[in-house]
């Protein structure tokens, strides 16, 4: 924590388990500003802070505001963290972008699941400066204490962007990054380090959101195959697209999948609380390129499906709809 301050503030877009994260060890480094619109969240954040145990020990007292529009009057900040759910970013960017439409505008980093939502953030914001951060982590936020609990820390964590204009202000987001905690490298190949994650939450999140599982219970479960047979599929899908994963990167993913066994996906918390799953952002994109390149899909067209069925009945869309019950633990 001895990296000296180069920028004068930053941003996180979302109080969630990732967003609490970056705020209680940013904040020991930089002012933070965090923009939470949930009440009781905020409350929590007021009384004790932004606090994260386990994997990641660290705890500040970031400024809380409620909107996006209130970041952009707060002032002077230099970077902005979003880690809200792929499905705000619509609403996100239309609210960030005149806080972007300057030519020092802030540099805005998507730390959100998936392949695409630093080019979705970008085709939305002017200015150009999107980067993406790859968070090799897994997180739990407390509803009681607010507490986030760091399940899977596994640096280092990389930021970069494919516009080489980023690479200087993506060095010294790494180097305040690494002096707050938070192992990171400035990644000129991000957009491969993106997939090489993504595939893995495509493959691992909908099984642990159908079967109402850990990661660690899923590999060691008779759905492991299935997990197995997405990853795949996506790995083939990558090479289509020239994205090149390195050697052995199958043998990788299982074992760093391994590695995240108590880990619960934030799928299975959408599904158990009733709110819409990023199956859209996570597995779809995927399919799609996979059509396009001829490379079929099957099993992600089902786990597709599958998940899409579940969205459909917590929403109400079902026949009175239904609520999904987290099972005993």
């Amino acid at each position: 924590m001895n990296h000296p301050r180069t920028i004068e503030r930053v941003g996180v877009i979302g109080a969630g388990a990732i967003g609490t994260v970056l705020a209680a060890l940013l904040g020991r480094v930089v002012p933070t500003v965090v923009v939470c619109r949930n009440p009781v969240r905020a409350g929590q954040l007021f009384a004790h802070g932004a606090v994260c145990r386990g994997g990641l020990e660290a705890a500040s007292r970031p400024i809380i505001v409620r909107t996006v529009a209130d970041l952009c009057a707060v002032g002077g900040v230099a970077a902005v963290f979003v880690t809200t759910k792929t499905t705000a970013i619509a609403d996100i960017a239309a609210d960030l972008a005149p806080m972007c439409s300057g030519a020092n505008g802030p540099v805005i980093v998507s730390c959100q699941n998936g392949i695409d939502p630093g080019r979705q953030l970008a085709e939305r914001l002017p200015g150009g400066r999107v980067a993406r951060m790859v968070l090799n982590l897994g997180a739990t936020c407390d509803a009681g204490s607010g507490e986030t609990k760091v399940t899977l820390n596994a640096p280092p964590h990389a930021i970069g962007s494919p516009d080489a204009r980023l690479g200087d202000p993506c060095e010294r987001l790494a180097a305040i990054l690494s002096g707050a905690g938070l192992e990171t490298c400035a990644a000129p190949d991000i957009e491969a380090r993106v997939w090489a994650k993504s595939l893995m939450n495509a493959a691992v999140n909908p099984v642990a959101a159908l079967c109402n599982m850990t990661v660690g219970e899923v590999m060691a479960s008779p759905a492991r195959p299935i997990v197995d047979r997405l990853l795949h599929e996506g790995f083939e899908v990558a090479c289509a697209e020239g994205i090149d994963l390195g050697t052995g990167y199958l043998e990788r993913a299982a074992a760093t999948l391994s590695r995240a066994a108590d880990h619960t996906p934030s799928m299975v918390e959408d599904v158990r609380s009733g709110r819409e799953s990023e199956i859209g952002q996570l597995n779809r994109p995927i399919m799609d390129r996979g059509a396009a390149r001829g490379v079929p899909t099957p099993t992600h067209e089902v786990v597709d499906s599958l998940i899409e069925a579940l969205d459909w009945a917590v929403s109400g869309r079902g026949s009175g709809g239904f609520a999904v019950r987290s099972r005993p633990r």
